[in-house]
């Protein structure tokens, strides 16, 4: 997960060096925004922008279905709770309460009915979008 995050860094350390992103905060949210230079600059880079389009759609498509910084933090720690079992136990299949118990063990305050709910809608809605393979879990709560 580190190296992820330092490649993350690093590629918005570029973007912002060359003048690529502006910077807009929106509450306690800060939104990236491409600049009018990155624009110009794009066809520059098609072929690179063409060999990564399945990733740059998906990771769009996964952006633009967050809502808030609350919604965020729920998918990352899912994603990233998903990877810590996965690594622990790689030829084991991870049950979706699994996952979810194992989160709830992780952040104790998290431990309410409604985060429960929140929680269990992002392990379903990524397993649905491919962002995990999990095994389906009857127990795992539904929001109603």
């Amino acid at each position: 997960m580190n190296d992820r995050r330092a490649a993350i860094n690093d590629a918005l350390h570029v973007f912002a060096n060359r003048n690529w992103i502006q910077e807009e905060r929106l509450g306690k949210m800060l939104a990236l925004r491409v600049s009018k230079q990155y624009e110009s600059e794009r066809p520059r880079y098609a072929d690179v922008i063409s060999r990564h389009q399945r990733k740059i759609e998906k990771a769009v498509d996964l952006f633009s279905r967050i809502k808030n910084t609350d919604q965020a933090e729920e998918v990352l720690t899912v994603l990233f709770a998903s990877r810590q079992l996965k690594k622990a136990s790689p030829e084991q299949d991870i049950g979706e309460q699994q996952l979810l118990e194992f989160i709830l063990d992780w952040k104790k305050a998290w431990r309410t009915e409604e985060k429960r709910q929140a929680l269990a809608t992002a392990i379903r809605n990524l397993v649905m979008l491919g962002w995990m393979r999990l095994t389906f879990s009857q127990s795992l709560p539904d929001r109603t």
